[in-house]
């Protein structure tokens, strides 16, 4: 009669059972320990079964060979084996639920076997024992890795450690970071799978996530910098992309920081310099004289405030702002170039140096026009009465000397005379001394 064959595999993810009933073929054999129930007799029924137990069998032909405590080859008949139960080694490795069910498996299939076998209940339970262990340990909140049981957080942290090391340098190094989709990295992956067993993993998976995020925000400010940096913005466009660089964390960033920083400082000036200046320029036009023919004069306390203003820009404009900040620059200078000038005007107005007034108060009107329409209003009379005198000067001067050239010395001399009384220029004064000479 041939031994029961029955076969009841256990196999988990990285580590495999072998079956505890196991049937042989001629030339098969194990080195495992194991128990082999035994009849008298070939014709025994199979309950009259008494125990065998053995460190070693192999199958031939027609018998089993035993190794035994009294005998290195014992053999019996084929016929008289009911089954052979091949004693499981504790697995080197249990980590996972799939484990830890292959697991419970073969306890199970070994309990069954000794309920069928009462004989060998007693070495069924010794050899099932350590599984049992096993079993309580990983219950309990452990995990064997090559033998050894550890704390089941202790281990997948320590296994989200090893993935998180491998997936940061993939991030650090990354062209292109959005171009790296975490949802699809083998790493990333992983982690998350760890982190579905064990919630202490979760921090690690943060982390992660955390270093991808603030390398997106860093080539996010690298490009934003780089537009802003380019030029060739109006105000408006570049207010917006440093509105953008400023949810982007640029605290981290030494130069994006510097830039916010400038930035704010510069348009915070901006500001206070804008409201000066339109006020300066409100109070220019209120109180620059009407258009009259003699140079506009300014009152002490419009000039005090244009002095003021003049300051702060020079102070504004040394701490170098962004070109695309908009400040009226141009009518503070306007402004200053008229208080600088409108004093000398009158000085040569009130001299009769008129052709020196005249290379003044044309470039001055232009700035007045910056200011506003009574200051330019107010320099226009004084330009027209200067332009009028200085037109009537030259006609009376070339008058005179065509009655010189013609030697008509008293009508010349009178036109001389005539012009200089308009114009004190040194080239007619020379010619009415010469005149008179004669």
């Amino acid at each position: 009669m041939r031994p029961h064959l029955s076969f009841l595999p256990a196999v988990a993810l990285l580590f495999s059972f072998l079956s505890p009933l196991v049937a042989q073929s001629p030339g098969d054999g194990s080195q495992r320990p194991g128990i082999a129930m035994v009849k008298p007799q070939a014709w025994s029924k199979d309950d009259q079964a008494t125990v065998l137990e053995f460190q070693a069998v192999s199958n031939h032909t027609g018998y089993y060979q035993f190794r035994t405590e009294k005998a290195p080859a014992y053999q019996v008949p084929s016929a008289k084996v009911v089954t052979l139960i091949l004693f499981p080694e504790s697995p080197a490795d249990i980590t996972l639920a799939a484990q830890r069910a292959a697991l419970q498996k073969t306890i199970d299939d070994f309990t069954v076997a000794g309920k069928r076998f009462p004989s060998a209940a007693r070495a069924v339970d010794q050899a099932v024992a350590p599984l049992k262990a096993d079993a309580e340990k990983f219950d309990a909140g452990n995990v064997k890795v090559n033998g050894q049981w550890i704390s089941k957080a202790v281990y997948f942290q320590q296994k989200a450690a090893s993935l998180a090391d491998l997936l940061r340098p993939e991030i650090l190094s990354a062209p292109k970071i959005k171009d790296l989709d975490l949802s699809a990295d083998q790493y990333f992956i992983g982690l998350q799978e760890l982190a579905s067993s064990e919630p202490s993993v979760r921090p690690v998976i943060a982390g992660i996530q955390s270093l991808y995020d603030s390398m997106v925000r860093k080539q996010d400010r690298a490009e934003l910098l780089r537009q802003l940096k380019a030029g060739g913005l109006t105000f408006d466009q570049a207010a917006e992309l440093v509105k953008k660089l400023k949810t982007l964390q640029p605290q981290e960033d030494a130069s994006a920081n510097l830039f916010v920083q400038s930035w704010d400082t510069a348009t915070g000036k901006a500001s206070q310099l804008t409201a000066q200046i339109t006020a300066v320029q409100a109070q220019f036009e209120a109180t620059v004289p009407d258009a009259s023919s003699s140079a506009p004069v300014l009152n002490p306390d419009l000039a005090a405030a244009i002095g003021k203003m003049a300051d702060a820009v020079r102070q504004y404009r040394s701490g170098s702002p962004p070109t695309e900040i908009q400040v009226p620059l141009q009518t503070a200078d306007a402004m200053v170039a008229l208080a600088d000038n409108l004093p000398v005007l009158d000085k040569q107005i009130k001299a009769r140096e008129l052709i020196d007034a005249k290379s003044i108060i044309d470039p001055l009107l232009r700035q007045a026009d910056l200011i506003g329409p009574k200051a330019a209003a107010s320099l226009a009379g004084t330009q027209k009465k200067v332009n009028g005198d200085v037109e009537k000067f030259l006609i009376l001067r070339n008058e005179a000397k065509m009655l010189a050239d013609g030697d008509k010395i008293e009508p010349a001399l009178k036109k001389y005379e005539q012009a200089y009384a308009i114009v004190a220029a040194k080239d007619v004064a020379a010619q009415i001394e010469a005149l008179k000479k004669q």
